[in-house]
């Protein structure tokens, strides 16, 4: 059986911690790289980095080589293990009919002819019958089937984690996490989490390079309409 997937966020907030440990380099010049270091040449990771760099760009940030960079900017993103909310049930019926026809037809004919000749005299007779009959017949008949399927309901934590620190000494300088809940019915689809990512970056750019320590709700969708983004659920 096929079980389509349907997803929603759990609430209209996205979650964002933030932190913030010294000052931001006046020149601002960065690197990407994954605080995963397998996901180095990943098609994935490589997209969201793409979007990353073009909201640090945004933000006054200027990409550079890991020499020549003062900031290495490590990224991250997670999607939790499912969990098990409820399970709804639906069920119903359906009615089928069908006809069924039979015909039958019979026919029937039989006919004779004789003639006798006796000397100058002709004498004839001739004999003819026949019969048809036809039947047809209608039957409709209904079916009646029941059915009944039940939907798990799931949901998964998912976030991105975005780190500055300098490339002089290795300490931090700030980090902004965006986190959210997402409850899926069916199936869990990874397509749906790759729609999200843009989002969750484009929340979290207001926040980097911000100092203090704070979570914060960030309403979904203020402040970036106008990144060409498609809200996905």
């Amino acid at each position: 059986m096929l079980t389509a997937l349907t997803l929603n966020s759990c609430s209209s907030y996205y979650y964002c911690s933030v932190s913030g440990f010294g000052s931001t380099p006046i020149e601002k010049k960065y690197f990407i790289e994954p605080i995963d270091s397998t996901l180095v040449n990943d098609l994935e990771f490589l997209e969201y980095a793409s979007i990353l760099r073009n909201r640090l760009n945004e933000s006054g940030y200027m990409e550079e080589t890991p020499q020549k960079a003062s900031l290495c900017i490590r990224f991250g993103y997670y999607i939790g293990d499912k969990e098990l909310v409820g399970t709804s049930t639906s069920s119903g019926s359906i009615s089928l009919s069908n006809g069924k026809t039979t015909a039958n037809s019979t026919a029937k004919a039989n006919g004779s002819a004789n003639t006798n000749l006796y000397g100058n005299s002709v004498s004839t007779t001739a004999k003819a019958s026949g019969s048809s009959s036809t039947v047809v017949k209608t039957k409709q008949q209904t079916n009646t089937v029941n059915y009944s399927s039940t939907t798990a309901e799931y949901t998964k934590g998912i976030g991105c984690y975005i780190e500055a620190i300098k490339t002089t000494n290795m300490s931090p300088v700030w980090t902004v996490e965006v986190k959210d809940i997402i409850r899926s019915y069916g199936s869990w689809d990874n397509t749906t989490f790759r729609k999200v990512m843009p989002w969750m970056i484009a929340s979290a750019q207001y926040y980097f390079g911000k100092s203090g320590e704070e979570t914060i709700k960030i309403k979904k969708k203020e402040g970036v309409e106008n990144k060409g983004l498609v809200w996905p659920y």
